[in-house]
């Protein structure tokens, strides 16, 4: 069995064991534990910052994989001293590495929440590999449309409608975050759609975005995108995004024209109304919306103006057009058939605005 002063240890390695009485030797690339592997703290350190680069970001933390023979060179010595409950070589160099990369970089270690995370795999002979993954960016933001895209086809319902328009903001949006963010897994959540001929304005439609595998981590959070007549605002970054869908209702102008002709008193019945609860079913599934407000002003014999304050998941064209799965409905409340021509959004609100 080696005595004590038989074994060829690094100052690092043998200040890691707190062996009382143990003759200190110089740094060697022969050390018994680690073959010298804290000479490479700096070669490491520059890897990362190459693996980096493209990357924007203030925080950061690394996880290390280390080859086992480190482990075991280390367990062997321990062993033959008894040592137990002392910080391990991985512990110790990851350390060191996060610091010299933290001072390198001027960036800050960060456990919980880091922009991005590196992962360093060291094999027996020092090569080093390194991955870079960068956090989740969510993002909260709303959006104005000011132009009204062409129209769907007659053959297509009012469900494809919605998500037809929904796709083509949702591209429009992507193809503008792809080139900022340097990403391709996008994925768009806007609080409710309209058609395609619908304008929103006012504060606009709010919307959530996540960004996998992003480049761009750190940035300046309010910023403005404009593409084909829609302004998205980007409002905030978010750590996660909402548990529940939060509460908003929208105001909604349309323009209605019934199959017979109106008068006064016919329009009273909608101005009269008061809050209506609207029951609705849709692809098997029953929802409740709140009408709070109609007002309406007649244009020609067989057109109005109706301005409606409800949820912000009201489906405004079923319930003027007299579809049976609303109820009440536009042609249950004035006994007339009716159609919606068109309908914009004139702001949609919630208890925060």
């Amino acid at each position: 069995m080696k005595s004590n002063f038989e074994y060829n240890l690094c100052n690092w390695c043998l200040k890691r064991q707190y062996i009382k009485n143990y003759r200190l030797k110089k740094i060697v690339e022969d050390c018994e534990i680690c073959h010298g592997i804290e000479n490479q703290i700096y070669k490491i350190s520059y890897k990362i910052i190459q693996a980096t680069k493209d990357y924007q970001y203030d925080t950061f933390l690394i996880g290390l994989t280390l080859d086992h023979s480190f482990y075991d060179n280390e367990d062997k010595f321990r062993s033959r001293f008894k040592i137990r409950g002392k910080e391990n070589i991985k512990a110790s160099l990851l350390r060191e590495i996060r610091k010299n990369f933290g001072k390198i970089s001027n960036k800050k270690i960060d456990l919980n929440s880091p922009d991005i995370t590196v992962n360093l795999q060291i094999g027996k002979k020092f090569e080093t590999t390194v991955s870079v993954n960068s956090s989740t960016v969510i993002l909260s933001g709303r959006y104005r449309k000011r132009k009204r895209f062409r129209s769907i086809s007659n053959n297509s319902d009012n469900v494809d409608c919605l998500e037809i328009n929904q796709r083509h903001i949702e591209n429009l949006l992507k193809k503008k975050l792809m080139t900022l963010f340097h990403s391709k897994s996008i994925i768009f959540w806007p609080l409710g759609k309209e058609e395609p001929q619908s304008l929103v304005v006012g504060n606009g439609r709010p919307f959530y975005v996540t960004i996998k595998n992003s480049k761009l981590i750190s940035f300046k959070h309010e910023f403005s995108i404009q593409s084909k007549g829609l302004i998205f605002n980007i409002k905030e970054k978010l750590p996660i995004l909402p548990k529940a869908t939060p509460f908003y209702i929208k105001k909604v102008r349309t323009l209605v024209t019934c199959e017979d002709n109106l008068k006064s008193s016919d329009l009273k019945l909608i101005n009269d109304l008061g809050i209506r609860i609207i029951e609705s079913y849709s692809r098997g599934y029953k929802s409740w919306n709140f009408i709070y407000q109609m007002q309406s002003e007649l244009k020609t014999q067989k057109k109005f103006e109706l301005l409606i304050v409800c949820d912000n998941r009201f489906p405004i064209r079923r319930f003027i057009n007299g579809d049976e799965n609303v109820s009440p409905n536009l042609y249950q409340i004035l006994d007339k058939r009716c159609m919606c021509e068109f309908f914009d959004i004139l702001d949609i609100a919630s208890e925060d605005d």
